[in-house]
């Protein structure tokens, strides 16, 4: 009963892992970290920054946590529609919520230390980035990491050309795995 409950465990864990690891690489590296980059460099952000410092740090906090259960309510909706197989609803969903999280990492980056005054939100945060380091150490991560590249790397060298538009990409890609899918299902 011990070796099925390990086995079910693993699986769960390497599930976890392959999600966390489409998020960083697709999600986070290539939409959201752009976006978080051009939301930070707005120049009305910049006198933004200036009022929240005098703003009370409970008004903060309400703020931030309104602004974070609304983006997490979203990536669960748009989840929830992608598992209906509503694939362009869930990526209408997800891409709105990509301005509001970037939002939401600005504001946290800015008011860090109000936010931190409050002990359980301290609390909270370092148990969240302690779990995500004890991911990461471990082997699992690791060797789904460099699998992960090592097919990122094959993806580039193979499917993706300098100076192809996006679209181009994508049907290529599209376009091969049909093909393979044609011929896996033949034999």
């Amino acid at each position: 009963m011990n070796k099925i409950i390990n086995t079910i465990t693993h699986y769960l864990f390497v599930v976890l892992v392959l999600g966390y690891i489409f998020y960083e690489e697709l999600v986070w590296e290539r939409f959201a970290q752009p976006i978080v980059r051009y939301v930070q460099s707005l120049k009305l952000l910049q006198k933004l920054e200036v009022v929240l410092q005098k703003v009370n740090g409970g008004v903060i906090l309400v703020a931030f946590v309104l602004l974070f259960v609304i983006v997490e309510l979203q990536g669960v909706y748009a989840g929830i529609l992608l598992l209906q197989g509503k694939v362009l609803l869930w990526f209408l969903i997800y891409a709105g919520k990509i301005p509001i999280a970037a939002f939401t990492f600005w504001l946290f980056r800015v008011t860090k230390p109000k936010l931190m005054a409050f002990a359980w939100f301290e609390k909270a945060y370092n148990t969240v980035m302690s779990w995500i380091g004890w991911v990461k150490a471990t082997d699992t991560y690791k060797e789904i990491k460099t699998k992960a590249t090592e097919i990122k790397h094959y993806i580039k060298k193979n499917y993706m050309r300098d100076g192809d538009s996006i679209k181009k990409k994508f049907k290529r890609i599209y376009t091969r795995l049909k093909i393979r899918l044609k011929e896996g299902l033949k034999r």
